[in-house]
């Protein structure tokens, strides 16, 4: 046998490790060909992924990092008064935001941001700061409601993330003039109060959208693509108000409060016929442009959210009964004694001790208690309800205004003993002063209550559209509205009512003073009063209506205190409204007598006739009487 020497067995090794070298890298190979195709196909199914199931998602998040959506907020329709005078309306304002993430990517401190728009914002750096420095979020805003060149400065910094927008903004012409009525909106333009809350869907509009494409350090891309949908405005309104009457009430109403040193008031003037309001007013008022220092409190419209007992003002309502129920009519005398007693409780007649005949004429004019309270006995529990009724106390008024109260007539199921002498003076229910206006329109209107309104109609391209036609409900009977209203002018030409005298014109009308009621008991706030009148001019042919009220005046009586406020409101409005003087005016009918109202009478004595009176103790609307009071009830 013959063996291999070494030279052979050295050839054989080699050619074998050749052979496993060359194995191993054929299985290398095929292992890196088989991770290349898994890869191509991860690969490919990735993309696949990316480009057809996923394709949506990240098409929405390159928009959202790159492309800014903004809300383009709807100007707000203007409110203008009766003759087109702007009373509210929208102007130009700036809007400055900033997107942190924008700094954070840019690598920005926002602390040096800041203090680039600290001064021109006229804010703190600090604040600025707290607010670059939110990158959980891509919008903030840095300030609103700003004037157009404070826009201009911090554009012109070009801070990169920080971006101006055009924004509406209220403005108030008028400075505060029926600010309580006006109401006012919010930053982001939704109404807040008053007519902007109550016609806000209107005024409103519909906002528009604005798409921006933005490069990564937050600069708009001013070639590329923007798609914009353009804000509807809002539609304008014209109000029943009349600027000049309106003015002219707030100067009155804010006089009083000085000379009278009165906690408040509160004023309106209807149009006789139609209703609509000419003016409302409240004082002390406030400015828009101040409302975060405003207390709630006044920012009421007290003519139509405050209920209160009208006192002897009432009385109108009363003596309407009377004479359409055919208890007395015009021309009648009647007997009435000095005092009468009801349910246990006396009423009287101040300054007057024994049994008077008294015309109609003479028991309105000196705005007798015992007068009132006998044909209230006439009437009945039924008739004298339903007569307040039937001028709306105790209903919605209907003016569909935010925060309108409708006052209380308790039903004749829960009257006390006392209750059918207190409600024909004027006490133990309640109303607001549009309420005592509108019973007092309904009057001079043949009877008729029509609806107060504040609204005539609204403006729509360019043309105007008038308001549907204000609801009208029979109050009383036109002879007895008549009457009334002519036995209503001997209150101020001979009556309690002298200081409501208009120079040149016929006036009627009636005063109260009422006592107020406790707000946390039974019975009345000692010493604390409400001086009312409500009338009308001119007598022969009524065109406007105008009530007053006075919070605590002093003096309280309502012929010293809101009367001469009635007169100076009155004369004004007929002025402005072009209202000539009438011929029946009475040559001498401007309060030159100075006669006091003292407490329910108005006889004539050597200092004057005295005044009307209120309850000293008279039962509270929703609590018996003491059965041992003595009240004197009116006022």
């Amino acid at each position: 046998m013959t063996r291999a020497g070494p030279r052979s067995r050295t050839r054989g090794r080699s050619a074998l490790s050749q052979a496993l070298r060359r194995a191993n890298g054929a299985r290398r190979l095929g292992l890196l060909l088989l991770a290349h195709l898994v890869l191509t196909g991860l690969i490919v199914a990735r993309l696949v992924t990316l480009q057809a199931v996923e394709a949506e998602e990240y098409r929405a998040l390159g928009e959202r990092q790159l492309v800014n959506q903004v809300e383009l907020p709807a100007p707000r329709g203007s409110l203008l008064d009766r003759d087109g005078d702007v009373l509210a309306l929208t102007q130009q304002a700036a809007a400055v935001a900033a997107n942190p993430r924008v700094l954070e990517e840019a690598g920005l401190d926002p602390a040096l941001v800041a203090d680039a728009l600290a001064e021109p914002l006229d804010r703190s750096a600090e604040e600025l700061t707290d607010r670059l420095a939110r990158t959980d979020t891509s919008f903030v805003y840095l300030g609103r409601q700003l004037p157009a060149a404070v826009g201009e400065r911090v554009a012109e910094r070009n801070l990169p993330g920080v971006q101006v927008l055009d924004e509406p903004s209220r403005s108030y012409p008028g400075g505060g003039l029926a600010a309580p009525v006006l109401g006012f909106s919010g930053i982001d333009g939704e109404g807040l109060s008053g007519l902007e809350q109550q016609l806000d869907e209107a005024l409103r509009g519909t906002p528009g959208s604005l798409q921006v494409e933005r490069a990564p350090t937050g600069e708009a891309i001013s070639a590329a693509e923007r798609v914009q949908q353009p804000a509807q405005p809002g539609t304008d309104v014209v109000l029943t108000l009349d600027r000049r009457v309106q003015h002219r009430t707030e100067s009155a109403l804010e006089d009083a409060l000085e000379e009278l040193d009165a906690k408040g008031g509160s004023a309106v003037v209807l149009d006789a016929r139609s209703a609509e309001v000419l003016a409302m007013a409240s004082a002390p008022g406030f400015d828009q442009a101040e409302i975060g220092e405003v207390p709630a409190e006044r920012r009421r419209n007290v003519p139509v959210t405050d209920a209160f007992e009208p006192g002897s003002a009432g009385k109108i309502m009363t003596f309407a009964a009377a004479l359409e129920h055919g208890v007395v009519e015009a021309g009648d005398t009647l007997q009435v004694p000095a005092a009468v007693e009801v349910g246990g409780k006396r009423f009287t007649d101040p300054h007057r001790s024994e049994r008077a005949d008294l015309t109609l004429a003479e028991m309105i004019a000196r705005s007798s208690n015992v007068g009132a309270i006998e044909l209230a006995e006439e009437l009945g529990d039924e008739d004298l309800h339903d007569a307040l009724e039937g001028f709306g106390i105790g209903e919605d008024p209907g003016l569909d205004f935010p925060g309108v109260a409708s006052g209380a007539l308790p039903a004749t199921d829960d009257w006390w003993a006392t209750s059918r002498p207190t409600i024909a003076l004027g006490q133990s229910y309640s109303l607001t002063l549009l309420q005592l206006a509108s019973a007092t329109q309904a009057i001079v209107n043949d009877g008729q209550r029509t609806a107060p309104t504040l609204v005539r109609g609204q403006v729509r391209d360019g043309r105007f559209e008038a308001a549907d036609e204000a609801d009208s409900t029979r109050a009383v009977d036109p002879e007895a509205a008549a009457e009334l209203a002519r036995l209503l002018t001997a209150v101020v030409e001979e009556g309690t009512g002298q200081h409501a005298a208009v120079e040149g014109y016929t006036v009627g009308g009636k005063t109260g003073t009422a006592q107020k009621p406790r707000p946390d008991a039974r019975g009345y706030e000692p010493g604390a009063y409400r001086g009312v009148f409500t009338g009308f001019a001119p007598a022969s042919d009524p065109a406007l209506v105008v009530a007053v009220m006075l919070d605590e005046p002093s003096p309280h009586w309502g012929g010293e205190s809101a009367a001469p406020v009635f007169a100076e409101i009155t004369e004004a409005a007929l002025t402005a409204r072009g209202i000539a003087p009438d011929d029946d005016a009475p040559e001498t009918q401007d309060g030159s007598q100075d006669v006091p109202e003292v407490r329910g009478e108005v006889e004539a004595t050597e200092e004057g006739p005295p005044e009307e009176t209120t309850p000293e103790d008279a039962p509270s609307q929703d609590a018996p009487p003491d059965e041992d009071d003595d009240a004197t009830a009116g006022g």
